[in-house]
């Protein structure tokens, strides 16, 4: 059942629309002024609002602001009810990309509206809880991993950081964090016993091991909002030199922002515990990746600027300087 809230100061509008909607599966409220709309939108969380421009008081476009303006209702959509001759208001709503619906109202012409809002809402809304799901399967493989316990908040802060420096913009850096998070998820399908094995993996385990970044791409896959995500989740073990895996990149067919979750993820690795060996100092940290810059594992550009970053001199105060995005 789908919750509709009306806010028109007439009461003769809401009884209209709502008898166009008798038989059907939605649940109507009403407020018959903009304050009392936006109360009522607090505190019932509609799935979709009705709004007349015309209204005393507070106009339809002040509700409209300050709904917008809240987090928690933000996404609910709103579809304005405007005069036949209300050109003026016709025009804004186009210039704010809001739907809109004109007096006297097509029966027709309100239902395929309202339907087709509710369908896209609802759609988002799966989709948002999808998203969801797949951070809290991040999390359960983080807890099951020995490796990962306590690394992955750690990996995703030294990535935005060294992805802020470097100057990339708001949405990579967002990327670039939830990549972080999720590069692992992956390895829920894999057998625990691997995961925590505190000594040298068998051939076969490690086999095992190297399809965790493509099962991790599968299960994001279809997240639309983590497009962008995929190439981290995926490409993240991969080397410069194309050692890596699972589809053995080289040079800068890496995409970048998986070179830089690779550079924190090793980073993060070596100055973590691990169960057959005790953190490594950020100075012999730094000393293990020349060796493996030395090798070819990494972009020589990119690894240069993340070694002046993450220097032994620089890395308290950039431990005190951290700035994560949230989830």
């Amino acid at each position: 059942m789908s919750k509709i809230l009306v806010i028109d100061d007439y009461k003769e509008n809401i009884s209209l629309i709502q008898t166009y909607f008798f038989g059907t599966n939605h649940h109507f409220i009403s407020a018959e002024s903009g304050k009392s709309g936006i109360t009522l939108a607090y505190k019932e969380k509609p799935d979709l609002i009705m709004l007349d421009v015309q209204m005393p008081g507070m106009d339809g476009f002040q509700v409209f602001e300050n709904l917008k303006a809240n987090p928690t209702l933000e996404n609910i959509p709103i579809v304005m009810i405007t005069g036949q001759e209300d050109n003026r208001s016709r025009s804004r709503c186009y210039e704010l990309g809001i739907d809109y619906i004109t007096k006297p109202f097509n029966i027709y012409d309100i239902k395929m509206r309202v339907n087709k809002l509710l369908e896209l809402h609802n759609y988002k809304t799966q989709l948002e809880s999808a998203e969801n799901l797949i951070f809290h399967l991040a999390s359960i493989v983080e807890a099951k991993d020995a490796y990962e316990k306590g690394a992955t908040k750690k990996l995703a802060e030294y990535g935005v950081y060294f992805a802020k420096h470097i100057g990339l913009d708001e949405k990579t850096i967002k990327d670039i964090y939830h990549g972080a998070l999720l590069r692992s998820i992956g390895k829920i399908e894999l057998d625990q016993q691997i995961l925590s094995k505190p000594g040298p993996l068998t051939e076969d385990e490690f086999t095992k091991i190297k399809s965790y970044p493509e099962i991790g791409e599968k299960i994001c896959s279809n997240i639309k909002s983590l497009k962008n995500v995929l190439p981290i989740i995926r490409y993240h073990k991969e080397q410069y030199d194309g050692s890596g895996y699972p589809d053995g990149l080289k040079g800068d067919n890496i995409p970048l922002n998986a070179q830089i979750i690779s550079l924190a993820d090793c980073f993060t690795a070596l100055i973590s515990d691990r169960p057959y060996r005790k953190a490594f100092t950020v100075g012999k940290a730094i000393d293990v990746m020349d060796k493996n810059m030395q090798h070819g594992k990494m972009n020589p550009g990119l690894y240069s600027e993340f070694r002046i970053v993450f220097s032994e001199q620089n890395f308290q105060n950039i431990k005190s300087d951290l700035n994560p995005l949230q989830n």
